[in-house]
């Protein structure tokens, strides 16, 4: 969900571009690509919308539940779903693990950068933290003509994994997701996710102790 909302300067996004070879030279697809990801909902600094998700485990407690609650998200990249009923053992899973998406805007710090592969519709980005984390990669699957990122899966190094397709509509000026359907699953739980996103405010002031609880 979370990567509707970029801005970066043009001097940024060629350093970025950069790191998607070892020659420092991407493809002219590649590069187009990740220019339109980065450069997504300029002028996008916050948001706020309502959640509900659709939750069924296939691991102990083996429940099915509906959960609803916030998602906040404020420039660069703080993101957090607050999830405030449904099932509490439910919802305070789903509170913590949700994964964390980085701005693309940020993708050059944190990661390492590679094209795993381009089939002509989509470009599917390689993300390789690079310090030393629970993540050994996230896949990254961006819609060549749109910029959106339709797909995530987070990849751990204990074989647990976690993904995430995205379905965006307009929103005012800004393309936001509105819709997810995911799988989580690791050591503790297995799980089917899907949620819907509403009642977006946009560019509201969110405090950081939102991001910090």
């Amino acid at each position: 969900m979370r990567t509707q909302r970029y801005f970066i300067g043009a001097i940024t996004a060629a350093a970025l571009l950069l790191t998607l070879s070892p020659t420092g030279q991407a493809s002219t697809n590649s590069d187009q690509v990740l220019a339109r990801l980065i450069s997504a909902n300029a002028g996008l600094r916050s948001f706020t919308a309502n959640v509900s998700a659709d939750v069924q485990m296939h691991s102990f407690p083996y429940l099915s539940a509906n959960l609803s609650g916030v998602y906040y998200h404020k420039e660069p990249s703080k993101d957090k779903v607050v999830f405030t009923s449904g099932l509490p053992l439910v919802a305070k899973q789903f509170s913590n693990v949700y994964p964390h998406v980085e701005s693309p805007a940020r993708w050059h710090d944190v990661y390492d950068i590679s094209v795993e592969r381009d089939d002509g519709t989509y470009t599917t980005f390689k993300l390789v933290p690079r310090a030393h984390a629970r993540i050994d990669h996230i896949d990254a699957k961006v819609g060549d003509r749109s910029g959106e990122l339709a797909q995530l899966r987070w990849n751990y190094v204990d074989g647990s994994y976690a993904t995430l397709n995205q379905t965006y509509s307009k929103v005012g000026a800004y393309r936001l997701v509105t819709r997810e359907t995911g799988h989580f699953r690791d050591p503790n739980y297995d799980a089917d996710l899907t949620s819907t996103f509403s009642k977006f405010r946009v560019n509201v002031a969110i405090p950081d102790s939102i991001f910090s609880n």
